[in-house]
């Protein structure tokens, strides 16, 4: 992840009023992330000590800015250390602590931010590879670590703690929460993060009632954590955490859980969670379990990747298969199951349908002249101009050659007729010199010839029988002059199986 570079002001009349104004854009956009994260914080977890037990403000602010450096000017820093600065004012905190501690917050989020992009190589970040977490954890050590360094300091001076558990404090931390938040906005959308688990919910379909199993599954092993207690109850949800890596993409499960992960550590600091009063070296019982629960969350995060990658290279293959790869076209084998079920459908459901075979006039002389490699862009283009003009729910496929096949599901005669008409004139106007890149002046243009077959509610038809009935039209078609569509005769009162 490289920081953007800016586009130069505008030349007419001077760029310092468009510079200011992108600063102040900047600074703002980063005050809007930091102070309501810093506010809350503040004024809900802080009351529990010197320090907020949960700080999610450094990590928001971190993933905010790996996912627009462009942001990451120096008015967009500014506007963080003003912002955290204001929270803290507004909260009552005196100007010495308010200083140093926000000290640390800068430059813990400097660090995390220094390693993404500079230590790290440019992608590392993208949560779609297993090897990602281990680039995260970097990040999420760089950060805490040297915001411990600052901040731990303050604990002998502004707060009477020793000098080593005030330093782990701080790490642990800060390297929880990081490790909880920070992979939202590295795993989240770029658009509409919601946008396709409402479009789920909205087409029942396309989700089974077996998919709240799991997130039932999580929220009873909160339950049993909090009536058990026990140190051991913190890895009780990893089983349904894992349930729902398997079952749901990468960014439902880390928003799964970070809320598991924080429900956890709020449990245990309203009593509702308990645990045992232990002291490891310099870590109680709270600091110990909540650098327990972010360090239980990276397996389930690990495993949601490992199985969304496994499932978008299961759907490469599967598209690499069904798919030509030179037009992208459906495969003659994958055409002929994909229309003949889409067909079936349809006409169960009592609805027309028809079937339009199409092949590149004169494709022979396409290739004795511009050779294979001019006569597969020719192809390519004619696949692309046919897609453009079909409906959604059409199908498309290359049977073989310069041979393609159309589904029209719904469409009648009258309409079908229309619609291969318009892909005839789609062909032809096709610019070919642009197409074809090769010596010599190029032929006068490419044409396709159609044969079109439908059936309606009345009298269905298999796929077999339309398709045979196309190619007979188009054959008449190509008799008849080419660059042109034929349509097959209506085969009687003979109903087909």
């Amino acid at each position: 992840m490289r920081a953007i570079q800016r586009q130069p002001a505008e030349r007419s009349g001077s760029p310092v009023p468009g510079r200011a104004r992108q600063a102040l854009q900047d600074a703002g956009w980063t005050a809007a992330i930091v102070l309501p994260c810093a506010l809350v914080a503040i004024l809900t977890t802080r009351l529990l000590g010197p320090l907020a037990l949960f700080w999610p403000a450094n990590a928001v602010l971190l993933g905010m800015l790996l996912r627009h450096p462009e942001r990451a000017s120096a008015a967009g820093w500014l506007g963080a250390l003003v912002a955290f600065l204001a929270a803290d004012r507004i909260a009552g905190t005196g100007w010495a602590p308010t200083l140093w501690l926000n000290s640390a917050n800068m430059t813990g989020v400097a660090a995390g931010y220094l390693a993404a992009t500079r230590l790290l190589p440019a992608g590392a970040l993208r949560l779609d590879q297993p090897r990602a977490m281990l680039s995260m954890l970097v990040v999420c050590l760089a950060g805490a670590g040297a915001e411990a360094l600052v901040g731990g300091a303050a604990g002998p001076v502004l707060f009477g703690r020793a000098l080593v558990p005030s330093l782990l404090d701080w790490f642990n931390g800060q390297l929880a929460i990081d490790i909880i938040v920070l992979p939202l906005f590295l795993a989240a959308p770029r658009s509409r993060p919601l946008g396709g688990f409402v479009a789920r919910l909205r087409a029942p379909s396309r989700w089974h009632p077996h998919d709240v199993l799991p997130v039932a599954a999580l929220a009873l092993s909160l339950a049993l954590a909090i009536v058990l207690g026990g140190p051991g109850v913190l890895a009780l949800p990893v089983p349904a955490l894992i349930w729902c890596a398997l079952r749901y993409p990468v960014f439902p499960t880390l928003v799964l859980t970070a809320l598991m992960s924080t429900a956890q550590l709020f449990a245990i600091v309203l009593g509702l969670l308990r645990l045992p009063d232990i002291d490891l070296l310099y870590l109680d019982a709270l600091l110990s379990a909540r650098l327990g629960i972010a360090l239980v969350a990276l397996g389930p995060m690990a495993v949601a990747i490992v199985n969304g990658a496994r499932n978008d290279l299961l759907h490469r293959l599967d598209h690499l298969a069904r798919h030509d790869h030179l037009t992208g076209a459906l495969r003659r084998g994958a055409f002929l199951d994909r229309a003949g079920a889409l067909l079936a459908e349809r006409a169960a459901a009592g609805e027309p349908a028809a079937v339009l075979m199409v092949d590149v006039d004169h494709f022979k002389q396409v290739n004795d002249r511009f050779g294979h490699a001019g006569g597969d862009r020719v192809l390519a283009a004619v696949a692309a101009a046919l897609q453009a003009e079909l409906p959604r729910d059409a199908i498309l496929g290359r049977l073989g050659g310069e041979e393609f096949a159309v589904l029209l599901p719904g469409a009648g005669a009258a309409q079908a007729g229309a619609a291969a008409e318009r892909l005839r004139r789609r062909v032809a106007a096709l610019p070919l010199p642009g197409v074809i890149e090769a010596g010599g002046p190029p032929p006068a243009g490419v044409t396709a010839s159609f044969g079109l077959a439908s059936c309606d509610a009345r009298r269905p038809q298999g796929l077999e029988q339309l398709l045979a009935r196309a190619d007979a039209a188009l054959y008449a078609a190509k008799a008849a002059g080419r660059n042109r569509v034929e349509a097959a005769e209506d085969p009687g009162s003979a109903p087909s199986a």
